[in-house]
């Protein structure tokens, strides 16, 4: 059965100080199956605390989005032995939480094809680390500075045929690839999409200044013959929003992304 969740992404960011407390009120308004859990990279040294309040929530912990900038660190041979401890940490913290998969970034936006295909290359450690904690390891398609990221996955996909993936629709809008994830050649691809990202986005090819993570409906992404797609390939995964649903103040608009949870529920009918 298809599950509705809502990244804590959306509601904790900088504005509110990433105040992983502020969950145990908001659960209780939010329209959603469960959470995935967004990890910063200033959390470490407040593990204790964080399950703490995690193991108040009723809202079971589904995914755990790992730390964004392990990435960075992964390529550089002068910090990869520390970029394997965060990872490790990640993956206890997923374990513990009782999240099915976590959702990893293998490179970003900024890195050089040379620094990416090396972060391809450690693949093969990282699933080895996740599975020894019991968890799905998927790698989202992040956007890159050259060439595109279904040409990446596509590529580690022939390297190790069993990867798993996290499509993210607004990362793909964002190099203009909204359809190329329809095309037969793109099959293989889509049949190991484990978890899904549900974005909008508003901008043009590349286009840094309009990066920003909209909620479906305010940009271009064609959601209806997405889903269409998503019934034709048998997807039987999660959705999560991960639409920024707070202002600059840092208060939180529960309405709106209540309305979008609800808007996702609509869609899920279909499949």
């Amino acid at each position: 059965m298809h599950r509705v969740l809502c990244s804590t992404g959306t509601l904790l960011g900088r504005p509110n100080g990433r105040n992983y407390n502020l969950l145990l009120s908001l659960e209780k308004e939010l329209q959603c199956d469960g959470l995935e859990l967004m990890f910063y990279d200033t959390w470490y040294d407040q593990v204790d605390a964080l399950s703490e309040v995690i193991g108040k929530l009723h809202l079971p912990i589904v995914a755990f989005h790992g730390e964004k900038n392990i990435c960075a660190s992964l390529v550089k041979e002068e910090t990869f032995s520390d970029a394997l401890k965060k990872f490790t940490v990640n993956c206890q913290l997923a374990s513990a939480f009782h999240a099915e998969k976590m959702v990893f970034h293998l490179w970003d936006g900024w890195m050089d094809d040379t620094a990416i295909e090396t972060a391809l290359s450690k693949y093969e450690i990282l699933n080895g680390i996740a599975k020894e904690y019991g968890v799905t390891l998927t790698i989202e398609n992040i956007v890159c500075a050259q060439k595109d990221p279904l040409h990446y996955c596509k590529k580690l996909l022939n390297m190790h045929p069993e990867t798993a993936f996290t499509y993210d629709t607004k990362m793909a809008a964002f190099h203009r690839q909204e359809t190329t994830l329809y095309e037969p050649d793109r099959l293989p691809f889509a049949k190991q999409i484990r978890h899904l990202h549900m974005n909008d986005y508003n901008g043009g090819y590349m286009d840094w200044p309009n990066f920003k993570t909209l909620h479906p409906g305010e940009g271009i992404v064609d959601f209806e013959t997405f889903f269409s797609f998503l019934k034709e390939i048998g997807y039987t995964g999660d959705f999560t929003t991960e639409a920024t649903s707070f202002d600059k103040t840092g208060t939180i608009h529960l309405d709106k992304l209540n309305k979008t949870l609800q808007t996702l529920r609509e869609y899920i009918k279909y499949i």
